[in-house]
């Protein structure tokens, strides 16, 4: 299949995705009971933030400002051609896939420090500091945690690490691995109960306290597809991307990125939110070594699953 084909079809996946993601939501917050009215609110708060005006702050860096919203959605785009949704069915797969993905994660961070450092506000300000802290102490334990598979499979490209699940998925004998990415992830994202950088009742919205309208729409876009990729990219390291019997393989895709998605966002509400400092604290002395006991385990089981023959 033509690669400019596979990459559109590729994108129309991750939006149609990020819809879902933001239904379950909705969902995880209503309940079972209101399917309804949780499949339809991302549309009509989208429709509602469409009618809104573009408002920009007096002062603002007007360049920074508007072009923050299009970076973010860019590098989601970026990111997301390496998610092989099917045997067939990814926009390109370098031999180094993994590394292309983790290291187009740090324009995103670049995108909401535009935001707020732009907004030329003190709120705006405060909320970059913390954004930029978060994503930068977490990039490291995610990318620990994705060494596991990497170590597993011998290779860094996406289709050949879903390929080496073939007989047994990652996640049986690297649990602590998927563990710490999808802590990681939460953070990377803004979840709760990680979202001070975003916090309503301290910061007034953070870094996305002076945007209205579109924009903040396609901050939000955004914010929900880098999750949804995020996610993705767990299932591709830990549950064997898309294989499975008798569906097809973007739909098993599909259908466990949409699981885990889910599980995470109710498993996260019950737990409390933290302040920045506990944040920090968590990564640096909780899952940074956690990470590095995680490498020294799978290491010692590759080599026993192996017989040693790598």
């Amino acid at each position: 299949m033509n690669m400019i084909v596979t990459s559109l079809l590729v994108l129309l996946g991750v939006l149609i995705g990020t819809y879902c993601v933001a239904v379950l939501q909705h969902l995880v917050l209503l309940g079972p009971r209101h399917i309804g009215t949780a499949f339809l609110l991302p549309a009509s708060r989208a429709m509602l933030l469409l009618r809104q005006e573009n408002l920009q702050p007096r002062g603002a860096d007007s360049l920074l400002f508007r072009s923050a919203p299009l970076l973010a959605l860019s590098v989601v785009a970026l990111v997301s051609l390496v998610l092989p949704l099917g045997p067939n069915l990814i926009g390109f797969d370098p031999s180094i896939g993994l590394f292309y993905f983790l290291v187009l994660l740090s324009p995103f961070v670049v995108a909401l420090m535009n935001a707020g450092w732009s907004s030329n506000t003190r709120v705006g300000l405060f909320g970059t500091f913390r954004a930029a802290a978060y994503l930068v102490s977490y990039e490291v334990p995610i990318g620990f945690a994705a060494i596991g598979p990497v170590m597993a499979a011998q290779s860094l490209s996406t289709q050949h690490i879903v390929a080496s699940q073939a007989g047994l998925w990652y996640v049986v004998w690297q649990p602590l691995g998927l563990v710490i990415y999808v802590l990681a992830a939460l953070i990377m994202t803004f979840r709760h109960p990680f979202e001070s950088a975003l916090s309503g009742s301290e910061l007034e919205g953070g870094v996305l306290a002076e945007y209205t309208g579109p924009r903040l729409l396609l901050f939000q876009v955004a914010l929900d597809a880098i999750f949804l990729v995020l996610i993705g990219m767990g299932v591709v390291l830990f549950f064997g991307g898309w294989q499975g019997p008798g569906l097809p393989a973007p739909l098993w895709f599909a259908l466990k990125t949409l699981a885990l998605a889910a599980l995470v966002l109710w498993g996260a509400r019950f737990l409390p939110s933290l302040r920045h400092d506990q944040i920090l604290s968590l990564s640096w002395k909780m899952l940074l070594p956690a990470s590095l006991v995680n490498i020294t385990l799978v290491g010692i089981l590759t080599l026993v699953l192996t017989g040693g023959s790598r």
